[in-house]
């Protein structure tokens, strides 16, 4: 087998990675899960970063504090590989470094409603 073939196959390997994103709420939190068309009003990306091909995390990787940072009651989680991520990932995969975007939409509790 020439190496140019077994570069060939091997190349996904250094172009794919693992990482884990955690969709979780803040303990004790009521939340509605929103429907994929419902309105939200607030809408978070956040990129997470990985070492070692995603067996690190080098940033937060949980939903719950953003959770609670926007004080959100009815949320919205999904994670998305960007086109901006791919083109990361092409290069920094070579230094086992990975990144996906974590997604969280919702919206907060009225004002009335809302515990400072």
């Amino acid at each position: 087998m020439s190496i140019r073939r077994v570069a060939a196959l091997a190349m996904p390997l250094f172009l794919a990675g693992c990482g884990t994103i955690h969709f979780d709420v803040p303990p004790g939190t009521r939340l509605k899960l929103l429907e994929r068309d419902a309105p939200a009003s607030v809408r978070i990306e956040r990129s997470v970063w990985y070492a070692l091909w995603g067996g690190v995390e080098l940033s937060e990787n949980h939903t719950a504090p953003l959770i609670r940072e926007f004080d959100l009651v009815e949320v919205r989680l999904h994670n998305q590989y960007t086109f901006l991520d791919v083109l990361i990932n092409t290069f920094a995969s070579l230094l086992s470094f990975s990144r996906r975007t974590v997604i969280v939409e919702g919206n907060p509790a009225p004002r009335e409603e809302r515990t400072e």
